[in-house]
């Protein structure tokens, strides 16, 4: 086999493996775009849970708060005093105090089921970074498969068969 075409044939070779290289790139982008996205909508799923819980303790807390408040009252009612002056204070305070808890619990389950979604985003922000690497390396793979073909065609004399002596595409400079 002549040189020029086992030259040829190599830099055919080095081509088809900087194109293969770039498609795999390409694809591993594209399966983190995908896994970004399952994450995120994982994340979205249980934000959402998240402040589901809240709300269903927050309903709990507020069941609670009328049983402690009943409970109060009939102690009152037990003893005798009225519902006015101190037994007003402590019912006062106690629907004070629930009312806290159950606002707490609300803005626990918003404030985690934020922290879940912006994890999310931030998640698909780089799986969508990960897909446009993959694109540019695919990109860099077919330019440096042009470039290893060329390079190796111009390596070859500038397409004179290979023949270095070829005097018909050399150029010949000489300083003044």
């Amino acid at each position: 086999m002549a040189p020029a075409a086992v030259f040829l044939i190599g830099a055919a070779m080095s081509a088809g493996a900087a194109v293969h290289q770039g498609m795999i790139a390409k694809k591993q982008g594209d399966f983190q775009e995908k896994l970004a996205e399952h994450n995120q909508d994982a994340l979205e799923r249980q934000a959402k849970a998240e402040r589901d819980a809240a709300r269903f303790d927050e309903g709990r807390i507020a069941r609670r708060q009328k049983l402690v408040e009943a409970a109060q009252m009939a102690g009152a009612a037990k003893s005798g005093v009225g519902l006015a002056g101190s037994s007003i204070n402590v019912l006062a305070d106690t629907a004070f105090q629930f009312s806290l808890d159950r606002n707490l619990r609300l803005r626990q389950g918003v404030i985690k089921g934020q922290e879940l979604k912006d994890r999310g985003n931030v998640i698909m922000a780089e799986g969508k970074f990960a897909k446009s690497v993959g694109k540019a390396k695919q990109t860099a793979g077919f330019i440096q498969a042009g470039g290893s073909i060329l390079s190796s065609y111009g390596a070859m004399g500038m397409g004179g068969g290979g023949d270095p002596t070829n005097k018909m595409h050399q150029f010949n400079y000489t300083p003044r």
